[in-house]
């Protein structure tokens, strides 16, 4: 059983989205634990930025220092081998709207990343934090916060309909699958701008890569790294404020 494989085929799109969400609204952080994780986050973040002087933030695992989650001894042990849980290990989704805001060129006080930390664990953190942030509360929060954006699930992600968000929104976000052929081998959420040299991923491998569009990014994420991703969903946005709802659910 240990070798056993589940292709990611088994649940993709909105259908995998829905359930995050769904889990999201039973187990997301108290607003107590995660006032009390943002003063820490606050100096312990400040300390990140004078040490590293990063702008965007391209290595998860170096955020040791900041909390992300609320603490349960059973989840730790079953999805974490005991350790601590930290946006280290959970806070994809956070870094990924981050990074996409800085290209946006939002850098407000409620846009720092420990606000961002302390949102989102409010308000769509999953399984207490333990699965991260459900995508549905990043759109909701673009939404809330009078974003112009436009998304895609699933079957829906076909090059005709990335070269659309390609062509009329800034900067990017996207849900996959690490492994198409296993989902033990988990999900990942990065954020994707516009450079001169291309497309290129933020957070994710090591090696850096540009690519020649939206769609070639999304789909050849962690080709690098050996293994053929499958997208479950991608984000398009922009400054101002959204005419109407997303005509792809």
């Amino acid at each position: 059983m240990g070798n056993m494989k589940f292709n990611t085929s088994i649940l993709t799109g909105s259908a995998l989205v829905a359930v995050i969400e769904m889990l999201s609204r039973l187990s997301h952080v108290s607003r107590k634990t995660a006032d009390g994780h943002l003063a820490d986050n606050e100096k312990n973040w400040e300390e990140y930025l004078n040490k590293t002087k990063t702008v965007y933030i391209e290595r998860q695992h170096d955020l040791e220092m900041l909390y992300f989650g609320s603490y349960r001894k059973l989840f730790s042990k079953m999805f974490m081998n005991g350790r601590p849980i930290v946006a280290a290990r959970n806070s994809c989704e956070v870094i990924a709207v981050y990074n996409a805001l800085l290209n946006l060129g939002i850098k407000e006080e409620n846009t720092s990343f420990p606000r961002l930390l302390n949102y989102f664990e409010k308000n769509a953190s999953v399984l207490k934090g333990y699965f991260g942030t459900s995508f549905a509360g990043i759109i909701k929060y673009f939404k809330t916060h009078g974003y112009d954006y436009k998304y895609f699930y699933g079957k829906n992600i076909t090059e005709e309909n990335l070269n659309d968000l390609e062509k009329n929104y800034a900067t990017y976000i996207f849900m996959s699958y690490n492994n198409i052929e296993n989902i033990a081998d988990m999900i990942h959420t990065m954020s994707v701008t516009r450079e001169e040299k291309g497309f290129f991923i933020h957070n994710a491998c090591e090696v850096p890569i540009y690519f020649d569009s939206l769609y070639e990014a999304i789909s050849k994420y962690n080709n690098v790294c050996g293994f053929k991703s499958r997208p479950i969903a991608v984000l398009g946005i922009n400054k101002g404020k959204k005419e109407k709802e997303n005509e792809e659910e």
